[in-house]
């Protein structure tokens, strides 16, 4: 079976075109790890709570971390990442997560057992609710839990495809009306950028080949 879509190709399709105004925010005792399948922090010590979005498609990974230490003891709640997708985000949106916060350690793991139940997404503009898909997923092993969620994503297939309308349009613009396959692309992307530079090299010469 001859590829139709070069990695050019799933490059361009990946990304969407311009800049955008829309924002998210998630106030602490929240950070995001992850917005569009990149970092949404370039430190390592530095937590990212706000963030620019693409106008339609989106996707974010968000964590809840509170200290309720006392003089006697250590009490650290670290919540599971929580996924939420976004379809239909409006160029000047001003979203952010809202919830009842939880006054106390007990109820807080209370609360962290269910928090995806818990949280919704609004319009700060107009305090309307948004349209969200918002599911908690597993803490992924590591010190690094930004790549770890990203990871889980791509296993499971539930990566963000980045395929707004205006991605898809300017790639059948350039590469013709080859049908994209989100999944497909996204794993084509992640074992891309997991292969050495050998590997690389013989999969583009099996790429021509297949043409």
């Amino acid at each position: 079976m001859k590829l139709r879509i070069t990695l050019a190709a799933l490059a361009a399709a990946g990304f969407s075109l311009g800049a955008s105004a829309a924002t998210f925010e998630a106030q602490q005792p929240y950070q995001i790890f992850l917005v569009n399948g990149e970092k949404a922090s370039s430190s390592a010590i530095r937590e990212a709570h706000e963030v620019a979005l693409n106008e339609g498609k989106n996707q974010l990974a968000i964590g809840y971390t509170q200290d309720y230490s006392t003089r006697s003891d250590t009490r650290v709640l670290n919540g599971d990442p929580v996924i939420i997708k976004l379809d239909n985000v409006p160029a000047d949106a001003e979203l952010a997560i809202t919830y009842q916060e939880p006054l106390n350690y007990q109820l807080a793991r209370q609360f962290l057992r269910e928090q995806d139940t818990h949280l919704t997404v609004v319009d700060k503009r107009n305090g309307q609710t948004v349209d969200a898909e918002i599911t908690a997923i597993p803490m992924p092993a590591g010190l690094n839990v930004a790549e770890g969620i990203q990871e889980y994503l791509m296993e499971t297939r539930q990566a963000f495809n980045g395929r707004t309308e205006a991605a898809v349009a300017a790639a059948q613009e350039k590469f013709g009306d080859a049908v994209l396959d989100a999944d497909a692309m996204e794993m084509l992307q992640h074992w891309w950028n997991a292969a050495d530079a050998d590997t690389r090299r013989a999969f583009q010469i099996w790429a021509i080949q297949q043409q």
